[in-house]
């Protein structure tokens, strides 16, 4: 058996189709947007939305809810049931797999991000940089125009710091969208 947890606010519809279960499996899905939870609904999917809105409160319930299964099922149980989790938020990963290593739980992790190499999730706290030189490497790789997903992968750092830096620059309008590719991000001329 296996119970899954799907981040749908970080993977969005595509964790969803990419779904491996059948009808004794477990299917949990974190996410406040309608057209995910009527999408869950139609899949029978358990659909679970009420946790505050903010930044990583769906992390924080994923986690809390998989705490409370580990607390409830037995050891026997827990070698018979696979945790699986669909995200591509590393801390969120690292602590999912932390939790299900203290308590001997089977966890798999299903990435869409190329820079996650599950089989290595390593749990461990990272301090990030402060956001001003990560402004600064972003701003310096966009040089010539260039995908966002190239950059955060390179540059190693979670995506919420990284949203975080990239939208101070397109505030204070150091970058800007390439005109040739509107999936690349380029310096902007005045900058």
């Amino acid at each position: 058996m296996k119970i899954i947890f799907v981040d749908a606010e970080n993977v969005g519809f595509k964790g969803l189709e990419a779904i491996d279960a059948n009808i004794i499996d477990k299917v949990l899905v974190f996410s406040r947007v309608e057209s995910i939870q009527l999408y869950s609904e139609q899949k029978l999917y358990l659909c679970l939305s009420e946790y505050p809105e903010g930044a990583n409160q769906a992390d924080f319930y994923i986690i809390s809810y998989l705490s409370r299964v580990l607390a409830t099922v037995s050891k026997i149980e827990k070698q018979t049931i696979e945790f699986i989790l669909y995200s591509d938020d590393l801390d969120l990963i690292n602590a999912f797999k932390f939790q299900c290593d203290l308590l001997g739980a089977k966890s798999r992790i299903v990435s869409f991000n190329q820079s996650v190499k599950t089989s290595n999730v390593v749990c461990h706290i990272v301090k990030e940089p402060n956001s001003e030189l990560i402004e600064k490497k972003i701003f310096n790789m966009l040089n010539e125009p260039t995908g966002l997903f190239d950059i955060q992968s390179s540059l190693n750092i979670s995506k919420p710091v990284f949203t975080k830096a990239v939208n101070e620059l397109v505030k204070s309008n150091k970058i800007c969208r390439s005109s040739k590719n509107t999936k690349h991000w380029v310096q902007t001329k005045h900058a």
